[in-house]
């Protein structure tokens, strides 16, 4: 494909949708840490934490349009490579990684010009390296995959980055990299009686799951969830028993949803919502532009996904196919994890908005999934930048 048949064939409405979504989760990252009645001038002239997010989306758009360059199928014959870097990442930052102020070590710390001190989160890339990696290798074996060894096989390699990230107490991306490993599966062809089997031991493992969590003194899910995840299930199963101190996130979330009404209070009207700029940006958009905005941004995130959905449906091999579908899976986990937490349906748990939420490793993560999607929505004609490229030469 010509540069010519690139632009013409580029997916303009998907990008322009995440850039759009991004661009506002800077602005309410400003938002969020500044009180009501600030003049809009100062937006564009205050320096902190709104300006390291422009700085990650303006980085993250280039990536993003790097990637869409670069042909999937060159990057995916390096599937085994990545998963390899990916472990490796989780386990280095077990070893020397910084502490985040609870005893965890989750971030590779460096100092970047223009960005200050940077926190680089192996466990937000290992998101999309496990969709690159789930989905070259469901290619590769996809004629044998359901065979109960080869399936026992692969979720084995998916089990190591799962428990490296529950390792660092980042249980909501170990359950994002769960859900995108069932959808990738799932969407490659899983066979039926083994989601039935699948769901057949769930079942009864949810129960039990539940029950313990009923009693004063848990048998076993006390082994395996920290003591803080585990009182924040334990709140939102009991609102009404809680410590007033164990709810206050919560409450000034559905406060701020709450006030925002049909319209919205209005820009920087918002009242003070902890962890406002990261784990509630929803609640703080919600609060200034009320319901009206919330359905608007929520629809944009659902085109973006709807879009995702589509390349997969018309993708011209399974790996493209695999590749959108898991990232379309990401998306709407995060989404409905993060807008359930604000709206107090779910336990409290660090999960981002996408393209909004505070984060570098997010927002460049998640920008270099999108320009893999939108590399695999382009049409395959002879040859596209790095298609030239064969499986010899590598």
């Amino acid at each position: 494909m010509g540069i010519k048949d690139f632009f013409k064939s580029f997916d303009y409405l998907l990008a322009a949708a995440v850039i759009a979504v991004s661009v506002f989760g800077i602005v309410m990252i400003y938002a969020a840490a500044n009180g009501p009645a600030t003049p809009l001038s100062v937006v564009f002239s205050d320096g902190g934490l709104w300006r390291n997010q422009m700085m990650f989306v303006i980085s993250g758009t280039v990536m993003m349009l790097v990637f869409a360059c670069v042909d999937y199928r060159f990057i995916a014959r390096f599937y085994v490579y990545i998963y390899v870097a990916m472990v490796a990442a989780l386990i280095l930052v077990l070893i020397i990684g910084g502490d985040d102020g609870t005893g965890t070590a989750r971030w590779f710390r460096f100092t970047v010009p223009f960005f200050g001190v940077v926190g680089i989160q192996p466990s937000e890339f290992s998101k999309v390296f496990i969709i690159i990696y789930l989905a070259k290798l469901l290619d590769v074996t996809k004629e044998r995959f359901n065979h109960i060894i080869w399936l026992g096989l692969i979720l084995l390699t998916v089990s190591a980055p799962l428990a490296l990230v529950m390792r660092q107490n980042a249980l909501s991306a170990t359950l994002v990299i769960l859900f995108i490993s069932l959808v990738v599966l799932f969407t490659a062809g899983l066979y039926y009686r083994t989601i039935i089997i699948g769901l057949a031991l769930l079942v009864p493992a949810g129960l039990a799951v539940w029950y313990d969590l009923q009693r004063a003194a848990p048998l076993f899910i006390h082994r395996i969830l920290q003591p803080y995840q585990l009182l924040r299930i334990r709140t939102t199963l009991n609102l009404d028993a809680a410590h007033p101190d164990h709810v206050q996130q919560l409450q000034e979330s559905l406060y701020a949803i709450g006030t925002g009404g049909l319209t919205g209070r209005g820009f920087l009207q918002n009242p003070h919502v902890i962890f406002g700029h990261n784990d509630f940006i929803f609640s703080v958009a919600a609060s200034q532009f009320g319901f009206v905005g919330a359905a608007g941004l929520l629809g944009v995130i659902a085109l973006i996904i709807i879009k995702c959905i589509y390349v997969a449906l018309r993708a011209e091999d399974m790996t493209g196919r695999l590749i959108a579908a898991g990232v379309a899976g990401m998306i709407i986990f995060e989404t409905f994890v993060h807008v359930g937490v604000a709206v107090g349906i779910l336990p409290v748990t660090g999960m981002p908005l996408p393209f909004m939420s505070s984060g570098g490793s997010m927002i460049w993560g998640h920008m270099m999934a999108m320009g893999i999607v939108l590399n695999v929505s382009l049409p395959r004609k002879k040859s596209m930048f790095y298609e030239h490229i064969h499986e010899a030469d590598i």
